[in-house]
């Protein structure tokens, strides 16, 4: 806990409510309530703390002022600090509290940490009067409100990742229970939860620290209109309910169903109000789904397909179901978590009484980046590019940077790496980078690598080359901010990291396998699959299992010696650096000796794999400096334009990154062009509004990794390239040196105006037109 906590002094406790069980359930809600009184109007501050486990939502007088905690872990717990001086009243007020707590002995949300014990702590001094969680507070358990069990999930989908979809029966709920006029005379005194006792120095297990990224809005939004429908319903009727609330009725005795869209997918949460006013014994039932896109009927299928993701009369919905039964009189349903969704289907189902639907909203929310590099040009494509990459990367950044919003919403250090550079591309706003390191950090392992996602509230399956893709973080925050102090802090996990691949160098001199509990995942690649291995026989080349070693893994080992070597000399340790570059000469030079087909020209996906190569090993060849200049320009034009006469594993959208920035080393990187940028030229025509996964992997339709788009326009076609200055200044002795390169290429782009972010409140101006 941090020395200025306002936790230090011990006035506010942990609570919980009486009986409740931890262990049946994966997840249930509890609700608090605090009623107090203000006798005269509050000028000035009224700072309030709060946290929870295992997330809340704080009310004043039935406002929701707080929305956490930020995702974290134990030992950096986040709380939340709000003034209240502007929703506080004369007379009666109520603090209320809806927390969703996650069971220790279940997987649950699998982006979620939670400790052994459930609680909420609220820390509030208003004048004399202490608002501080003790058993003043009141708590019940909302029975109204479950979490969808994990056996209703539909498995074509993939695992199950987040466990957040509710069922929500109405007539159980409490209702305005968050707000002053509740009576709540029945609810039972909150219990003190910790594991404190006297004469003990035992402490809870959760250390508090302030919130460190902003809070995350919620702006409102409006459908943009109906796409398909069945029932009596007119799709006039509908498209009014969206866009101007004007109320529709669903008939007696009627079962109807209407697809919505929002422009684009969009993370957020959906409001629904309703009215009822039938008895409780033939309520209606009503079903949201959210859907990413419209895909081939699974029926249809063994895998999923999907093409026009706009394509209802060809295409189905699939995705997770919220279902809510009304009560008597107004309803109002938004679902606790945020969903993720391009379209919704909502089917409604009247028994002998009608229901009446007052309006179908949603507030979009997202990390609140500043996007400060603009881009203009008269390409539609390059425009499209822009825009849709820009909003991959804002649906998959919210409390963590997120692999995917629809299906797991995991914080991975491959996927977190090439996001926080397109970050610094657009924004100089560091604040979840450097939050996204420390967590990484935190995760550290007995033999010295991170945990492949993180925060996770169990052990996953470790990737051991995503421990690298950490260095490279570290590494690009060093070359855009040049930050010694957080270098500092992260050298001793860098070192034992390499370590780790250092450890695993086999007689070849090639890194050779990993420990039986790890997936050596390389790409979701097709063709990569090895049978009898499970789920770590995926995106694996063969020859790891074949022939013992990964090329990939030795390249990327090497790839990543090279900046941390840079890292090193940043600080002045010499010595380290020098170490790390004869490791990086050994593992070239054995690469080279075991893995390179002088026949073919290429490097093999392993040591004697004559039939396997692959884009991934030629490319970081290029970027480890195994090859270089003529050979380098020689290996990537065969690679990328003869990929199919040479049979080479293509590399997905995952490694896209990495194939443009090894074309540019390799100075074919405007002949190569057309080429790599087919896969979105494809989204595009398939209508997509984020980017896709994967091109062989037909699930997610935004992942972060996949908006490389915004690196190209910024640092190739605008041509503004990052330099360390602080590096220059430290290592080369450059008092003066610039920040950055500008080599645009103009002949990719008959014309271009950008402004790219250079530094906080600066940008480099580009801009050309070329005249025919």
């Amino acid at each position: 806990m941090a020395a200025n906590s306002p936790f230090v002094s011990g006035q506010a406790k942990w609570i919980w409510v009486p009986g409740y069980d931890d262990i049946t359930n994966k997840g249930q809600f509890v609700n608090f309530r605090r009623s107090f009184e203000v006798k005269e109007k509050i000028d000035g501050e009224i700072l309030l703390h709060v946290s929870a486990d295992t997330r809340y939502r704080l009310y004043l007088n039935g406002q929701s002022i707080s929305f956490g905690p930020c995702k974290s872990y134990l030992s950096r717990w986040n709380y939340e600090t709000v003034n209240i001086a502007p929703f506080l009243r004369v007379g009666v007020n109520v603090l209320a509290a809806r927390v969703l707590r996650f069971s220790i002995a279940h997987d649950g949300c699998l982006s979620m940490i939670r400790s052994p014990l459930p609680g909420l702590i609220v820390h509030c001094q208003l004048a004399d009067l202490g608002l501080h969680t003790d058993e003043s507070w009141k708590a019940k358990l909302d029975e109204a409100t479950q979490l969808v069990p994990d056996s209703k999930w539909d498995y074509r989908l993939g695992p199950q990742f987040l466990s957040l979809n509710e069922n929500v029966e109405g007539p159980l709920l409490d209702l305005d229970w968050n707000k002053v006029q509740y009576d709540d005379s029945a609810w039972p005194a909150a219990i003190l939860g910790t594991p404190q006792r006297k004469m003990s120095p035992i402490l809870d297990p959760r250390r508090l620290f302030p919130r460190e990224i902003p809070a995350l809005p919620e702006i409102y939004a409006r459908f943009s209109g109906v796409v398909n429908l069945d029932g009596p319903i007119s799709k006039e009727a509908w498209t009014n309910l969206l866009l101007n609330d004007a109320a529709l009725e669903i008939p007696a005795n009627t079962s109807t169903w209407v697809e919505i869209e929002s422009s684009t997918l969009t993370t957020a949460f959906f409001d629904l109000l309703a009215t009822f006013n039938g008895q409780d014994d033939n309520l209606p039932t009503l079903q949201i789904l959210c859907s990413e896109c419209y895909e081939q009927p699974m029926e249809e299928s063994t895998s999923r397909v999907k093409g026009d993701r706009t394509d209802f009369q060809k295409g189905q919905l699939y995705g997770m179901t919220d279902t809510y039964v009304p009560h008597r009189g107004q309803n109002h349903y938004s679902p606790f978590w945020f969903r993720t969704f391009r379209f919704i289907r909502l089917t409604i189902d009247t028994k002998s009484s009608p229901l009446t639907l007052n309006s179908f909203s949603y507030r979009s929310t997202h990390y609140p980046l500043e996007v400060g590099t603009k881009v203009e040009t008269s390409s539609p494509f390059i425009s499209k590019l822009w825009d849709i990459s820009i909003n991959t990367l804002r649906n998959c950044m919210h409390e963590t940077y997120e692999d995917c919003p629809f299906y797991e919403q995991n914080q991975f250090a491959m996927d977190t790496r090439s996001q926080i550079l397109f970050t610094y591309l657009i924004s100089r706003d560091d604040r979840l980078a450097r939050k996204a390191m420390k967590e990484f950090h935190a995760s550290r392992r007995e033999d010295g690598l991170i945990e492949t996602h993180f925060p996770c509230p169990g052990r996953g399956m470790n990737i051991p080359t995503f421990s690298l893709f950490w260095i490279l973080m570290v590494y690009d925050h060093m070359v855009f901010f040049g930050d010694e102090q957080l270098v500092k802090s992260y050298v001793g996990a860098i070192d034992g990291i390499l370590n780790y691949f250092d450890a695993r160098i086999n007689d070849q001199g090639l890194v050779g396998q990993f420990d039986p509990d790890c997936w050596a995942f390389v790409d979701w690649a097709d063709g990569w699959f090895t049978p009898g291995r499970g789920f770590t026989g995926l995106a694996v080349p063969k020859s790891y299992y074949s022939k013992g070693a990964a090329t990939y893994h030795s390249l990327l080992y090497a790839y990543t010696l090279l900046k941390a070597s840079e890292l090193q000399t940043f600080l002045g340790r010499k010595d380290t650096a020098k170490e790390y570059l004869s490791r990086h000469g050994s593992l070239l030079q054995a690469v080279k000796q075991h893995c390179f087909d002088h026949e073919s020209g290429f490097f093999l996906d392993g040591p004697g794999s004559i039939d396997e190569r692959s884009q991934h090993v030629q490319v970081l060849a290029v970027l480890s400096g195994a090859v270089k200049e003529v050979s380098a320009a020689t290996l990537m034009r065969r690679t990328v334009l003869e990929r199919e006469e040479h049979r080479l594993t293509k590399a997905s959208l995952a490694m896209g990154f990495y194939v443009f920035r090894a074309v540019s080393e390799a100075g074919v990187y405007e002949e190569s062009w057309e080429t790599l940028m087919q896969p979105w030229k494809k989204m595009i025509d398939d209508k997509l509004t984020t980017w896709a996964e994967s091109e062989s992997m037909m699930r997610s339709d935004c992942h972060g990794w996949s908006a490389v788009p915004l690196w190209e326009i910024g640092t190739e076609l605008a041509g503004v390239r990052q330099a360390s200055k602080a590096y220059q200044l430290r290592v080369q002795g450059i008092a003066d040196g610039k920040t950055f390169e500008i080599k645009p290429r103009k002949q990719l782009l008959a014309d271009l105006k950008a402004d790219i972010m250079i530094g906080p409140d600066e940008t480099a101006h580009v801009e050309w037109a070329t005249t025919s």
